[in-house]
């Protein structure tokens, strides 16, 4: 990892309690001298409090990983529920690599050319007007025939290949938000990597 990574503070749907946790331990981490964190995305409860928080870090990733990835116990008496017995909370820490959009340029692609077939007279079998784009950091391939003319094949091959990396990106975000969620539902109680009394 480099040092850009994001990382995810959750309350796994645990009560008002653990989301407390998770804004506790969230202005914890703003405090690191070693780390710096911007928030993407939080989700707030009712008292305020954050049952999941997305941050951008930058810093030594693996560092951050190795001391607070995990489960992360705090342990303090219900603010909220004066007779409850429980004193034990926990929250999911999990580091992820900052995700990619991928972006292209002219320079990034092979453009091939080849003769057409079916349908459009003779001018189109003789004269190369087929087009296939590829973008090399990907693999990304399409093509255009349909046009007469290279020049006409050649536009829209490009306009097809901008549509096909704008739809990997999508598929990707769609995929980081499945992520999210699963991330969000799945924590890992005991064996904590971290503990904060108050």
């Amino acid at each position: 990892m480099d040092n850009q990574f994001w990382v995810q503070i959750s309350s796994g749907s645990g009560p008002e309690e653990c989301c407390l946790a998770v804004k506790n331990l969230t202005e914890k981490l703003t405090r690191l001298q070693e780390f710096t964190f911007n928030v993407i995305e939080l989700a707030a409860t009712k008292y305020q409090n954050y049952s999941s928080v997305w941050l951008r870090a930058t810093g030594d990733a693996e560092d951050f990983k190795n001391n607070w990835q995990g489960s992360i116990q705090f342990i303090f008496r219900s603010p909220y529920r004066a007779n409850h017995q429980r004193k034990n909370w926990f929250v999911n820490v999990r580091v992820y690599a900052e995700p990619k959009q991928v972006s292209w340029s002219p320079k990034e692609v092979q453009v091939k050319t080849a003769r057409s077939s079916g349908a459009g007279g003779q001018h189109v079998n003789k004269v190369e007007t087929a087009v296939s784009i590829t973008h090399i950091p990907t693999g990304i391939m399409v093509q255009a025939s349909e046009e007469r003319s290279q020049f006409l094949n050649k536009k829209l091959a490009f306009a097809r290949l901008d549509i096909a990396i704008k739809a990997q990106n999508q598929k990707q975000q769609k995929a980081i938000q499945q992520q999210k969620w699963m991330q969000h539902k799945q924590l890992q109680r005991g064996n904590p990597v971290q503990v904060f009394k108050k």
